[in-house]
């Protein structure tokens, strides 16, 4: 199999990956992806093609853009929470953020009642990881050689501990979050069945590229660089 057909896939793994697609997916396009239908689609362009028959009665129709729904949205809440701001799709979100991005974007998605992206993890976050590697490895090893009680206890501290640097590290926002048109653009995405019944325009386009946007959530592979063609799970040589 040559190098082009091996990376013209999404890379998700025969397991968990493609379930946690679907529900992304019916997250973001508030809709129920049936076991058939999901079963029936192998690539990006199965998934878009489903997609399109679900909203083909609303594409064309009038409607608002939903990046601008989004953005007017997420504006209002940054006036109430930063009065005295003038926030405009290039204005950057460092100063309004602060040390936790997680907190804020909470704070934001519950006043907006938008589905907003995660904070991206900093080094806390990394050491949290290599914790619980430690913990599993660690236990795997005590079961193997049969170990003291003492050596369970300590590879079930390092297990809590890798979970607690996880969940207490603030975060920061991602590059393509920096702005609030990066971040309205997201979520307009993110939020996109949601917006199309509350009067925003579908069109084919915008339908492909929130697919993509959050498919690329859940892949390594760049939105801009995803076909009809690209498959979505890895394919076994």
């Amino acid at each position: 199999m040559d190098e082009v057909s091996m990376s013209n896939t999404l890379g998700l793994d025969d397991d968990l990956d493609p379930v946690e697609a679907l529900i992304s997916l019916e997250k973001a396009f508030a809709l129920k992806i049936g076991d058939d239908e999901a079963a029936s689609c192998s690539t990006v362009g199965h998934i878009y093609d489903l997609l399109h028959s679900r909203f083909s009665t609303q594409i064309g129709e009038p409607g608002s853009c939903m990046t601008s729904m989004a953005f007017y949205r997420l504006r209002r809440c940054l006036r109430a929470m930063h009065p005295g701001v003038e926030f405009r799709p290039d204005t950057q979100l460092a100063d309004c953020v602060g040390w936790n991005a997680r907190a804020f974007l909470g704070q934001l998605r519950s006043d907006s009642g938008l589905r907003l992206p995660g904070p991206q993890g900093r080094w806390l976050s990394g050491v949290g990881c290599l914790l619980l590697l430690s913990a599993i490895v660690g236990a795997v090893i005590v079961t193997a050689i049969k170990g003291p009680p003492i050596f369970y206890l300590a590879t079930t501290a390092l297990f809590v501990v890798g979970v607690a640097s996880i969940s207490l590290d603030p975060g920061g926002l991602s590059n393509d979050c920096a702005t609030l048109g990066g971040l309205a653009t997201k979520a307009s995405a993110l939020n996109y069945g949601t917006l199309a019944r509350s009067g925003g325009a579908v069109r084919p386009k915008e339908l492909w590229d929130a697919m993509a946007e959050v498919l690329s959530g859940l892949s390594e592979l760049p939105k801009s660089d995803m076909r009809r063609d690209t498959r979505i799970l890895n394919q076994k040589v």
